[in-house]
């Protein structure tokens, strides 16, 4: 019994370590995203909190005349339910866990997709840890983009990671090589329906690459998150967004009454997948 019990412990751990190692295409990439992750605070500490509360501010002239998205969004952490405040529009988005509806909204993008572009924005380096991501091998490079050298790790997913994206989404991060910061990244997005939006066309299953910049990066109770970015084309010839994140909060009560839809509240019906 005794020996039937080493092998059954033999047997998990090697899955174990099997399951791990798929994450990670080396061992120099698994090494790299846990000094990023620590550069950022550690994992434990974001993975405690309760809820995050931010707001945030991105100007661009293909914005048309408003030019300014502003909005407050707060997450539960531990569900990854959010709701968002549009104050310039008098828009609202939720999504509580199962679905997404917005009320007024006037802003284009699919509400499904809006929900979580932030919640990406803000918690990327620990999101490399979710179950659904592939961390392909690393490279040691120099780019114009940043002043010190940078390891650029390709990060992709096997299925959607949440509703309003896609397997079809990537990032190519660029981590300091001097102090583990995520100093900016590539991404692609592919939600069907913002693609649609964007008169993509339709033989192309993602919109991008494009380059994001964070040109800042400031500390709320220990946990480092982006303030400042820039989003760019790729030869950095073309800015196309300026982005603030600020006014963050830590573990404030989430409104557990904003889970109920409202009268006037539109259920987003759309799919990931283009039609």
């Amino acid at each position: 019994m005794k020996k039937l019990y080493l092998l059954m412990a033999f047997a998990l751990l090697t899955l174990g370590t099997s399951i791990a190692q798929s994450k990670y295409a080396s061992k120099e990439t698994q090494e790299v995203i846990e000094k990023m992750i620590q550069a950022h605070g550690g994992y434990e500490q974001w993975k405690n909190l309760e809820t995050l509360t931010f707001t945030s501010t991105m100007h661009s002239k293909s914005l048309g005349f408003l030019r300014f998205w502003i909005k407050t969004q707060t997450i539960d952490m531990k569900t990854r339910r959010s709701y968002q405040d549009w104050p310039l529009v008098g828009s609202q988005i939720v999504y509580d866990g199962e679905k997404t509806w917005s009320t007024n909204w006037r802003l284009g993008n699919p509400p499904n997709h809006q929900h979580s572009v932030y919640y990406y924005y803000v918690n990327l380096p620990w999101l490399t840890q979710d179950d659904n991501v592939k961390l392909g091998k690393v490279e040691k490079i120099k780019h114009p983009a940043f002043k010190t050298e940078v390891y650029k790790v390709p990060m992709s997913f096997t299925e959607s990671p949440i509703l309003g994206k896609s397997e079809n989404d990537t990032y190519t991060l660029y981590i300091n090589a001097t102090n583990y910061i995520l100093d900016g990244y590539e991404y692609t997005v592919g939600y069907g329906p913002l693609l649609d939006q964007l008169k993509v066309p339709k033989d192309k299953t993602a919109f991008g690459p494009v380059l994001r910049i964070i040109s800042y990066t400031g500390e709320v109770n220990g946990l480092k998150f982006p303030m400042l970015m820039t989003t760019n084309s790729l030869d950095m010839k073309q800015q196309y967004g300026d982005h603030s994140i600020y006014s963050f909060k830590l573990n404030e009560k989430f409104d557990e009454s904003r889970m109920t839809m409202p009268s006037n509240g539109v259920v987003d019906n759309s799919k990931d997948v283009r039609q």
